[in-house]
C-alpha cells in the first residue's frame, strides 16, 4: 500500500484498555505469585484494600443504583472512609439487582452506564449467572472487568502447577456463562497453554472428548465432579482404557462442600492425580482458590475483600463459623459491587501465614447457598449438605435432589423431605442402599429423610448432564400430597 493509512474510527479492543495500568494493578500470574501472593505483609494488604476501596467507592458514588440504596440508608459521601466504616454500607442481593432491571430493562442501573451508548466507544461483554436459583441475569463486562475474567483463572491455575505448554482441555462450551471463557482466556492470553475449547458433553459427545484428549495430550482438565466421573467410565466402557494413561497433570474444579474430601479422594483415585478446589461466581470470577497444601482456599484479596456474616442478623461470624459471603470487589468497575451478599455459605478456615509462605487468608469450602436453606419440623437443612452421604456408597451415581413436600395422611399435616438418588447403571444389587444412605443423612442433617432410589439418568430434575451446577432443591411443598 502506498502512503499511511487513516486510523480506525471503530471501538477497536486493544484500544479500550490502558494495558500499562491494568497490569500495574492487576500482574500477570508469575509476578503476581512471586511479588504479591507470596510476599505481600498483612500490613501491605490491608494497605492496598483500602487504597483500591477508596476507589471503588468513588466510582459507586457515581453510580445510579448505589446513590439510591445508599442514600436510602443515609449515608452522604464523607460517612464512608475506609473499610473500617465498610459495615454502615446496607447490603443488596440478586433480587436488588432482578429489581433493578425490571425497573430499568435490560441491564439495570447496576451497571453504571447506559450500555447501547457506551458500546459505540468501547466493546462490552454479556454474560447471566447460571439460573439455578431462578431467571438467568445478565451482567455486562467493560473490558477491564472481561480481562479480570481470563488473569483471575490464570492466577490459580499457575499456583496450582499450570505451565507454559501445557493441554487444558475445559469441558465448558463458550457460552453465556464465563466458566468456557474463563479457562480459554488464562490458557490462550495469559498463561502460553494450548486450550481445547470442546465445551460440553452436550456439545462435543464424551467419547468424542476423550479421543480428542488422548489424540492431543491433554495434560490439564477443567470441569464440575460429575463430568469428572462420567469422563472415567466412558473411557473405561467404551474406549477400554484407564484416564490414568492420559497421565493427567492435575484437575482443577469446584467441589462443593466435600468437607470429608471423599468427592476429592474418588476423582483422584479415578485419575491418579492431584484435584484442586476453587471458588467464585459469575459475578466475581475465580477469587479464591487452593495450593498445593490443599488445605483451604486462598482469597485474592488484592482483587476482594469478603466478609462472613450471619443470614438472619447480618453480623460478622467468628473465624470456623459459617455465615453469609458479601462481597466487595476492589478493581470491577462495569459493574461496581460493593457489599454484594452472593448468599453462598463459606467460612475463615485459616487466618495466619499458609504453607505456601502466603497471608492471604483462607477459606473453607463452598458450603451451599443461605437461600436453599430449607426448615423441616423445626430444622434448618442445606441440600448440599447431603453431599457425603450420598457419595459414602459407592453404587450411587452422587447425583440427587431434596424435594420438601406437604404430606396429609389420616388428616394429620406434616412436613417431610424425600431425597431422590440416583444408582449407578453396573451398581448390581440394589439391597441396603436406601437404609444406608438414610442412616447417613440423618447422622449428617439430624433429621429423618426419606430416600427414593432412582436408576441412573432418571433425574431430569436435577437438570444432570447439562452445564453447570445441578439442581439440589425441588420446592413442593405448595401441593399437599395425601396419602
Amino acid at each position: 500500500m502506498n502512503g499511511q493509512l487513516p486510523q480506525s474510527t471503530l471501538p477497536l479492543y486493544y484500544k479500550s484498555l490502558n494495558w500499562d495500568q491494568f497490569f500495574s494493578e492487576n500482574p500477570p500470574p508469575d509476578v503476581w505469585y512471586e511479588h504479591v501472593f507470596l510476599k505481600w505483609s498483612k500490613d501491605e494488604i490491608r494497605s492496598y484494600q483500602e487504597r483500591r476501596f477508596l476507589e471503588v467507592m468513588k466510582l459507586g458514588w457515581t453510580n445510579r443504583f448505589y446513590q439510591r440504596l445508599w442514600g436510602d440508608a443515609g449515608i452522604e459521601p464523607g460517612d464512608i472512609r475506609g473499610l473500617d466504616d465498610l459495615g454502615k454500607l446496607p447490603i443488596f442481593n440478586s433480587e436488588d439487582v432482578k429489581k433493578s432491571i425490571e425497573d430499568h430493562p435490560p441491564f439495570g442501573e447496576v451497571c453504571g452506564i447506559e450500555p447501547m451508548d457506551y458500546i459505540r466507544k468501547v466493546p462490552l461483554r454479556l454474560g447471566t449467572s447460571g439460573g439455578t436459583t431462578g431467571v438467568p441475569r445478565p451482567t455486562l463486562f467493560g473490558p477491564a472487568d472481561w480481562e479480570l475474567n481470563g488473569l483471575t483463572t490464570a492466577r490459580h491455575l499457575y499456583v496450582q502447577g499450570g505451565r507454559p505448554g501445557d493441554v487444558l482441555q475445559a469441558c465448558a462450551t463458550l457460552s453465556f456463562a464465563n466458566f468456557g471463557w474463563a479457562y480459554y482466556q488464562a490458557a490462550h492470553h495469559y498463561l502460553g497453554m494450548l486450550p481445547l475449547t470442546t465445551g460440553s458433553g452436550v456439545v462435543t459427545p464424551t467419547r468424542k472428548q476423550l479421543e480428542y484428549a488422548f489424540a492431543l495430550g491433554t495434560n490439564i482438565w477443567a470441569s464440575f465432579p460429575e463430568y469428572f466421573t462420567q469422563l472415567a467410565r466412558v473411557s473405561e466402557t467404551e474406549l477400554g482404557r484407564s484416564v490414568r494413561d492420559l497421565k493427567t497433570k492435575m484437575l482443577v474444579s469446584y467441589l462443593g462442600p466435600d468437607l470429608d474430601n471423599s468427592l476429592r479422594q474418588h476423582l483422584e483415585e479415578l485419575w491418579g492425580c492431584p484435584v484442586y478446589d476453587n471458588y467464585g461466581t459469575h459475578e466475581t470470577n475465580v477469587c479464591a482458590f487452593e495450593g498445593e497444601d490443599q488445605d483451604g482456599l486462598y482469597i485474592m484479596e488484592d482483587l476482594c475483600y469478603m466478609e462472613f456474616l450471619d443470614p438472619e442478623s447480618l453480623r460478622p461470624v467468628p473465624t470456623g463459623e459459617a455465615g453469609d459471603i458479601i462481597f466487595t470487589h476492589l478493581q470491577r468497575q462495569i459493574p461496581p459491587l460493593i457489599r454484594y451478599n452472593l448468599r453462598d455459605l463459606g467460612r475463615i478456615k485459616h487466618e495466619g501465614r499458609g504453607p505456601s509462605g502466603s497471608n492471604f487468608r483462607r477459606m473453607d469450602k463452598f458450603l451451599g447457598r443461605s437461600d436453599q436453606m430449607v426448615k423441616i419440623r423445626g430444622v434448618n437443612i442445606y441440600p448440599m449438605a447431603c453431599l457425603s452421604a450420598i457419595r459414602s456408597d459407592g453404587r450411587t451415581t452422587g447425583e440427587w435432589i431434596c424435594i420438601p413436600q406437604r404430606i396429609e395422611q389420616e388428616g394429620v399435616l406434616r412436613e417431610e423431605m424425600l431425597v431422590k438418588v440416583e444408582v449407578r447403571a453396573d451398581a448390581g444389587s440394589w439391597d441396603g442402599l436406601q437404609e444406608h444412605l438414610e442412616r447417613r443423612l440423618k447422622e449428617d442433617l439430624g433429621i429423618k429423610t426419606p430416600v427414593l432410589l432412582v436408576a441412573e439418568g432418571q433425574l431430569p430434575e436435577t437438570n444432570v448432564g447439562r452445564e453447570g451446577k445441578p439442581r439440589r432443591l425441588l420446592d413442593q411443598r405448595g401441593t399437599v400430597v395425601r396419602r
